[in-house]
C-alpha cells in the first residue's frame, strides 16, 4: 500500500458543497416518506457516521420524531483497496428491534461495487414488511459490478479513482476531513 499525506488529495467536493447536497437529499428522503410514521435509518459504520450524523440533523429538522436509526457495521475493504467480501455486524439486534411496518433507508458513505448494499438490501427484504432504499454520499460507478443502483445520492463520480474524506477511507486514515477528495494510487 502506497503512503500518503495530507497534500496529496485533490478536494472534489468542499464542506459546502457537501452539506447543500446532503440537504437535498433530505428534503428528497423527506418528501418520499411524508405519508409514513416512521422511518427506519440504517447508517453502515464506519464509513457512513459522517453522512448519517448530517443527514439525520436535516431529517429532523424536516420532520421530527419520524426517523428511526439502527446502525450496522459492515467491512468489505478493510486495509485493502480490493474487496474483501462484506462481513455485516449486528444484524442480529437490527432484525430483533427494526420496525418491520415501515420502510427502511440503508445509509452509507458510498456505492462502489455494490456489494455491501447488494447484500443488505437482501437480507432487510426477508426481515421487513415495507420496501428498503438506499442513500450514499457517492455513487462511485467505475467499480460497480452488481446489479443495484441507489435510490438517493449527494454526488456521482463515474471513474476508479481512490476517494477519502467525509467517512472514506484510505488504510483506515482521512475518514474524519470535512471533504472529499481523491488520491493517485495504483488499484
Amino acid at each position: 500500500m502506497k503512503e500518503i499525506n495530507i497534500n496529496d488529495i485533490e478536494v472534489l467536493w468542499d464542506k459546502d458543497s457537501i452539506n447543500k447536497q446532503v440537504k437535498r437529499v433530505a428534503k428528497e428522503i423527506n418528501e418520499k416518506f411524508i405519508s409514513e410514521k416512521s422511518v427506519n435509518l440504517i447508517p453502515i459504520m464506519t464509513g457512513g457516521l459522517m453522512f448519517v450524523s448530517n443527514l439525520i440533523a436535516e431529517l429532523e429538522i424536516l420532520r421530527s420524531g419520524c426517523y428511526h436509526m439502527f446502525p450496522l457495521i459492515a467491512k468489505t475493504y478493510g486495509n485493502s483497496t480490493e474487496s474483501q467480501g462484506t462481513t455485516i455486524y449486528g444484524y442480529d439486534f437490527l432484525a430483533e428491534n427494526i420496525d418491520i411496518d415501515s420502510p427502511s433507508v440503508i445509509v452509507d458513505d458510498l456505492m462502489d461495487s455494490g456489494e455491501t448494499l447488494y447484500n443488505l438490501t437482501e437480507k432487510l427484504e426477508i426481515t421487513s414488511n415495507k420496501e428498503v432504499y438506499s442513500a450514499v454520499l457517492l455513487d462511485k460507478l467505475g467499480k460497480r459490478h452488481m446489479q443495484i443502483e441507489p435510490d438517493f445520492n449527494c454526488f456521482i463520480l463515474d471513474d476508479k479513482r481512490w476517494v477519502v474524506g467525509y467517512g472514506m477511507d484510505y488504510m483506515g486514515l482521512y475518514r474524519g476531513l470535512d471533504y472529499v477528495g481523491t488520491i493517485n494510487i495504483d488499484l
